[in-house]
């Protein structure tokens, strides 16, 4: 009897002990996953900071190349042309000039737009909002669309650090609402509370679910929007609105 008593008794342990052992390896599994997630992460997370940042870079020297040196040497040689045409006395060789000259203009405009389009050249030295006014007026002079903005609450700091990559995001959401949205109107609002900056962009044109459209394949530009705002904190919500879209950007705070 005293057998069989201590046969279940160390038959209840053994089973203690395997279930115990069971349990070590299944949390052991779960630690070296979740540090493997944890690793794998951070690795993502740096291999995306290290390309946003070589991206800012090779931005910034392809648009100084652009407005430093070809247009710079476009310039000379439209001035040359002009010299030219001014003093060419024979009618036809004059026009001809001076289609060159015309010709020779709308490059040199459209050099300064893409250097513009890489790197506002404006953002290091008056700030993010200057420089979304002055994205703005391009719209305007370039789209037929109507935007409308208001800064509620005046010196909104954004450090340059991440000033860069709020730029890009919302000059990717305006042009997908002008591109594919057909928007002919949007707003655009900034706001602050003690905790976030708030940016609201609205149009009128078709409502699409952003966060359905990133993970479709041809929304590499939204996809690259996410990355931005991981990357620099901030996040993107899509509201509830009776026509066209509704987003806000969240952003901390930091003054």
């Amino acid at each position: 009897m005293e057998n069989g008593t201590e046969l279940k008794i160390l038959f209840y342990i053994g089973t203690a002990v395997m279930a115990l052992c069971v349990l070590a390896v299944i949390l052991l599994i779960v630690a070296y996953r979740s540090k493997i997630n944890y690793v794998n992460r951070r690795e993502s997370e740096s291999l995306l900071r290290s390309s946003l940042e070589s991206e800012k870079r090779e931005r910034k020297r392809i648009a100084s190349d652009l407005h430093d040196s070809i247009s710079g040497d476009l310039s000379a040689i439209q001035n040359y042309i002009t010299i030219l045409h001014n003093k060419e006395k024979d009618t036809f060789k004059k026009s001809i000039f001076l289609e060159i000259e015309t010709a020779l203009g709308n490059v040199l405009e459209n050099v300064q737009d893409i250097s513009y389009n890489l790197m506002p050249p404006m953002l290091e030295s008056l700030g993010l909002i200057s420089t979304l006014r002055s994205y703005f007026s391009r719209i305007r002079k370039w789209n037929n669309v109507t935007i409308y903005e208001e800064c509620v609450v005046e010196n909104v700091y954004v450090p340059s650090s991440k000033a860069y990559e709020l730029y890009r995001i919302i000059q990717e959401l305006i042009n997908n609402m002008i591109r594919h949205g057909k928007s002919s109107r949007i707003d655009f609002t900034v706001n602050r509370t003690d905790k976030w900056i708030v940016f609201e962009i609205s149009d009128n044109g078709t409502a699409f679910d952003f966060y359905k459209s990133v993970k479709e394949p041809n929304g590499m530009g939204l996809k690259n929007i996410t990355s931005r705002m991981r990357h620099i904190g901030a996040n993107l919500t899509q509201l509830d609105t009776d026509t066209g879209n509704k987003l806000q950007i969240h952003i901390e705070n930091e003054k």
